[in-house]
């Protein structure tokens, strides 16, 4: 199987279960003011589903860690730390009319609320695993947020 990762300032999941709408997708850089946290962001995959695999529940699980491959930790109500994980399970069924040997597509979409503590200048990335193996990663890197007034742009 294979999945596409896109990362976006927010996303919502059609009806259809097939699109989703998303605005600001596409970045790499996510800016964090010191002592800020990352703005809240969407989290996007499309699931190229092998035809042969359909109707068939796949256990998929989103980690985030950082470049050092440790996993970023949020604290729970109690106060412990945990791995921040979205788990989801995905079954693609065969639409009525499609060709069979033909490439079958999902898509999920989480929203992340703000919070989480990053650093400026590491390296970041959303992991996707299916069925215990990865098969894909959104990489993004947190850049300190450029400080002063914005540019005046002449008229």
């Amino acid at each position: 199987m294979r999945v596409d990762l896109i990362l976006c300032d927010a996303a919502q999941s059609d009806s259809s279960g097939a699109k989703v709408h998303m605005l600001g997708a596409g970045w790499n850089i996510a800016f964090v003011a010191p002592g800020q946290s990352l703005s809240p962001h969407s989290v996007v995959a499309f699931f190229h589903v092998p035809w042969n695999d359909a109707n068939q529940v796949q256990p998929v699980e989103f980690t985030l860690v950082d470049e050092d491959e440790a996993p970023v930790r949020v604290a729970q109500v109690t106060g412990e730390l945990v791995p921040l994980q979205v788990t989801a399970d995905v079954e693609v069924g065969r639409p009525p009319g499609s060709r069979p040997g033909s490439k079958l597509v999902a898509s999920l979409a989480f929203n992340v609320g703000p919070g989480l503590p990053l650093f400026p200048d590491r390296g970041y990335a959303w992991v996707c695993r299916v069925k215990g193996e990865e098969v894909a990663r959104a990489v993004f890197q947190a850049a300190a947020a450029p400080s002063g007034p914005p540019p005046v742009i002449p008229s």
